[in-house]
C-alpha cells in the first residue's frame, strides 16, 4: 500500500476488486464488510464484522487471516487504532498462501506527534505487530505525508512466510476508501465514502510524459548498447517496458495505470497488448537487445496510439523518429522512415 501524496494523502495500491457491505466474504464490490450493531457508529466498520470478512476470505490464506484477525482484534481493544484497510488479492478474494497482506492503519491524531516524527506511534504499532506471531525480520520507511509530516511504511515479515505491508498515518489524513480496497475496521466512518486519488487515473500529462520517457530510455538502449554496456542498455530496456505497460494500463482503462504490468494483470478480462513477446531478450548480447528495443519501439507506438484514445494526448513525433534512427544505427540497419510509424 502507497500514499497518494498530492497535497491531501490518500493511500492507494494497485490492488483488485474488494467486497460489497453485507457481502460477508471477499467479492467483488463496494470494499466494506457489514457493519454490526455492537458499538460503532452506523455507518463505520465494527472489529466484529471485520473479523467476519476476514474469516470468509477463501483459498490458502490461513497464515494470512490469523494475522490480519490479530490485527483487527487488536483494533477493536485499543482506541488510538481508528481504522483500517486492505488490497491486494487478498481484499479480492484472490489470495493464496503467497499473498502479502497490503494494508493501511489509521492512528487517532492525538497519539500522532508530528513533531517527533511519530517515534511514539511507530515504536507501538511495531511492538504490536511483533505481538502477533515470532518475526523473522522487520523494518520501517519514511513515506511522504501531509505537509512536512511524514508517515510510516512497518514491513513485518514472520516466521510463518507472511509479510505484513502496513502503512500508519494520522487517522484524519484519510479523505475515504480508495478503489480497489476494503476497510476492516472503521470506528469514525472516515472511509465510509469513497475516495478517488489522483493515482487512480491518468492525465494527458501523465501519458504524454510516459511516452517520452519511454522514448527517452529506448534511446539510452542504443547509446549503452554502442558503448558495450550491456547491463546498462538491458536496464534501460526494462525501463522502457515499465512504461509502456503504463500506457498500456490506460488503455484498458485500469485503475492506478502508474502501477504498469500490476494494474494490467488485476483488470478484469484483460489480455497483453500484442507484439510484448518481441521485447524479451534473456541475455546481454548487445544485438538481441537492439532487436528487443526494436520490437519494444514498435510496441511503444502501439500502445500510445491505445491509450490516446482514452486519454487525449499528443505522442512525441520527433522525439520517437529521432530514437527509431538511432536504434536502426546501432543496429547497422537503415532507419525506419516517419511514415512508417503505427496508427
Amino acid at each position: 500500500m502507497s500514499i497518494d501524496n498530492s497535497g491531501d494523502p490518500g493511500g492507494e495500491q494497485a490492488g483488485r476488486e474488494a467486497a460489497p457491505a453485507g457481502s460477508g466474504g471477499p467479492q467483488a464490490g463496494s470494499g466494506r464488510p457489514q457493519a454490526s450493531p455492537d458499538g460503532a457508529a452506523a455507518a463505520g466498520v465494527t472489529a466484529a464484522a471485520g473479523l467476519r470478512w476476514i474469516a470468509a476470505i477463501p483459498g490458502d490464506t490461513a497464515a494470512q487471516r490469523r494475522i490480519l484477525t490479530r490485527l483487527v482484534e487488536a483494533a477493536g481493544r485499543t482506541p488510538r487504532l481508528r481504522w483500517i484497510e486492505m488490497t491486494g488479492s487478498l481484499a479480492r478474494g484472490a489470495g493464496d498462501a503467497l499473498s502479502d497482506i497490503d494494508a493501511g492503519m489509521g492512528i487517532a491524531d492525538d497519539h500522532w506527534d508530528a513533531a517527533d516524527d511519530a517515534a511514539a506511534a511507530v515504536a507501538a504499532t511495531e511492538a504490536l505487530l511483533h505481538d502477533f506471531g515470532p518475526v523473522a525480520d522487520s523494518f520501517r520507511q519514511r513515506f511522504p505525508g501531509q505537509g512536512d509530516a511524514s508517515c510510516w511504511h512497518l514491513v513485518t515479515l514472520y516466521e510463518s512466510g507472511v509479510q505484513l505491508s502496513l502503512v500508519i498515518m494520522p487517522a484524519s489524513w484519510r479523505q475515504g476508501l480508495p478503489p480497489l480496497s476494503v476497510a476492516l475496521y472503521d470506528a469514525d466512518a472516515i472511509l465510509a465514502r469513497p475516495y478517488l486519488p489522483p493515482s487512480a487515473q491518468a492525465s494527458a500529462q501523465d501519458a504524454r510524459e510516459w511516452a517520452c520517457l519511454g522514448w527517452i530510455a529506448l534511446g539510452d538502449v542504443a547509446k549503452y548498447a554502442e558503448r558495450g554496456s550491456a547491463w546498462e542498455a538491458r536496464a534501460r530496456l526494462e525501463e522502457a517496458r515499465g512504461l509502456a505497460w503504463r500506457l498500456w494500463a490506460i488503455a484498458l482503462e485500469s485503475t492506478y495505470p502508474v502501477f504498469g504490468l500490476t494494474s494490467v494483470l488485476d483488470t478484469p478480462g484483460a489480455h497483453l497488448p500484442p507484439g510484448i513477446e518481441a521485447t524479451a531478450t534473456a541475455g546481454l548480447i548487445a544485438a538481441d537487445v537492439l532487436t528487443a528495443a526494436a520490437g519494444l519501439a514498435d510496441l511503444l507506438d502501439a500502445v500510445s496510439a491505445q491509450a490516446a484514445r482514452r486519454v487525449a494526448f499528443e505522442p512525441p513525433g520527433r522525439l520517437r523518429d529521432w530514437v527509431r534512427s538511432r536504434l536502426a544505427d546501432a543496429a547497422g540497419a537503415p532507419p525506419e522512415s516517419a511514415g512508417e510509424q503505427a496508427p
